[in-house]
């Protein structure tokens, strides 16, 4: 599929609050969830997990994206699961979707777990960011076993492929290793 199709479909599920299912060329499984925001390269998509409840934010590469289905094949059961739940529509959070950079700075504030999937498809990063110059940005990493990295890791902003806000490992993360070193 296109990118230029991708991307039509993407801001339709947006704009109609479909809940869509798609495929990455970098893990097996599928993602679902419902589309934020829309931009020329990447996109923003509240995660939602095999019971249908809220998982994460992920910022994703329209590019990447493969077998989109919009809506979701099941979408109507999904639906209907979250409604009966009582659960909401997860609200869309401010992300400059323009390139790497630019999201990378707009979601600093929080935990980050950061992909670099064409170079490393199996790891991520999962750290804060401590600093950044034009071509890359310094992150302070928090290990699995909730210890906090003495010196921030130097990556380029060009190999990122995704980026996810906290989801329960990373929150777990944080409850056991605190907020970071100051």
């Amino acid at each position: 599929m296109a990118s230029s199709t991708v991307l039509t479909k993407l801001t339709d599920a947006m704009n109609k609050k479909h809940i869509v299912n798609f495929a990455r060329p970098f893990e097996p499984g599928t993602f679902t969830g419902y589309v934020l925001d829309v931009g020329a390269k990447f996109f923003l998509l509240a995660s939602i997990d095999d019971g249908f409840e809220f998982e994460q934010y992920s910022v994703l590469r329209v590019a990447d994206v493969r077998r989109l289905q919009s809506p979701a094949k099941y979408e109507s059961f999904y639906k209907a699961a979250r409604r009966l739940r009582g659960d909401k529509m997860p609200r869309r959070i401010k992300v400059d979707l323009t390139n790497q950079r630019s999201v990378v700075h707009s979601v600093s504030a929080h935990l980050l777990t950061v992909h670099f999937e064409m170079a490393s498809p199996d790891t991520c990063n999962i750290g804060r960011l401590i600093n950044s110059d034009s071509t890359g940005f310094e992150l302070l990493e928090i290990a699995p076993g909730a210890k906090w990295d003495k010196k921030p890791r130097y990556f380029r902003f060009a190999g990122v492929t995704r980026i996810d806000l906290p989801g329960r490992y990373e929150k777990a993360l944080l409850l056991v290793g605190g907020e970071g070193p100051d």
